[in-house]
Parts: structure tokens; sequence; C-alpha cells
């Protein structure tokens, strides 16, 4: 009986203490956040619009064909060469191509880095992937040798 008259006093203070202190880290995390956001981010190439959701200001920046040949100026800058984009599954084909089309006479390289035996091999190369051209490879060698890795999973 007197445990149960302790923990009937005790564990709500406790619970409160914890809410508190829950609520306190909760308050803090916004607070970083909220000021992450408002401060934004800083871009040599791109200009940044703000925004505002939610009363929350975000800055973003809004893309367009226009951006196109500042893709390869920004890859250029980072001292990014080689690119691997990993795996071909419903999102790589057209991101791949994308990419390399977009990017086409910068001197980047945009390469696919698939499993060994893999089947997606031959779909690769029907639009344009080669291991000739260093464009397509197994895909732990593709990883090591890029500079920027894009990994594409389904959600």
């Amino acid at each position: 009986m007197k445990l149960f008259i302790i923990l009937v006093i005790i564990l709500p203070i406790l619970l409160n203490a914890f809410q508190s202190t829950v609520l306190s880290n909760k308050l803090s995390i916004n607070a970083r956040r909220s000021s992450l956001l408002m401060s934004g981010f800083e871009s040599k190439f791109f200009a940044k619009d703000a925004i505002t959701l939610s009363g929350t200001t975000e800055y973003i920046v809004k893309g367009g064909n226009h951006l196109y040949p500042l893709t390869s100026e920004v890859f250029n800058a980072s001292g990014i060469k080689k690119i691997g984009v990993i795996g071909w599954g419903s999102q790589a084909p057209a991101q791949a191509q994308n990419l390399a089309d977009t990017i086409a006479g910068s001197g980047i390289t945009v390469s696919i880095g698939l499993r060994e035996g893999s089947s997606s091999f031959a779909e690769a190369r029907a639009v344009g992937f080669s291991e000739e051209k260093g464009t397509l490879g197994e895909m732990y060698k593709v990883i090591s040798e890029s500079d920027l890795v894009i990994l594409l999973i389904s959600d």
C-alpha cells in the first residue's frame, strides 16, 4: 500500500519534469530550425528567393531552363569532374540521361554504376552509356572514382 501511495505521488511529479524537459528540448530544436530557415543559405551561382509558408520564411532557388548552363559551372567550381549514378531503377535512366545532356561538352562525366552481371547493363548501353567511354561500370568502381555519387532509390 505504501508503494502504491508513493507511486501515486511521485509518478505525476516525474512525468511533469520529463514533459518539461522534452518540451524545452523541442522548443530549443524548433528555435534552431527557425533560425536556420530565417538565415537561409548563400549561393555564388543561383539567386535565392524568400517565401513564407505557414508563417515561416524559407529560402528557395526557383528552377528553370535558363539555369541549365550554370550546372556545369557549379560542378566545375566544386571540383566535380565525375558523377556516378548508382542503379538503373525507375529514376536513374531519366535522371542520368538528363544530367548528361545538361552538362554535355563540359568535360564532366556521368557514369552509371551497376552490380556486376546486372541485366541493366544492356539497358544503359542502349541509351549511350558504355564501358569504352568510361560511363558504365561496376558500382563500387564507379563510386570510388566519382566526385559526386547519386543514389536514386524508390520510395
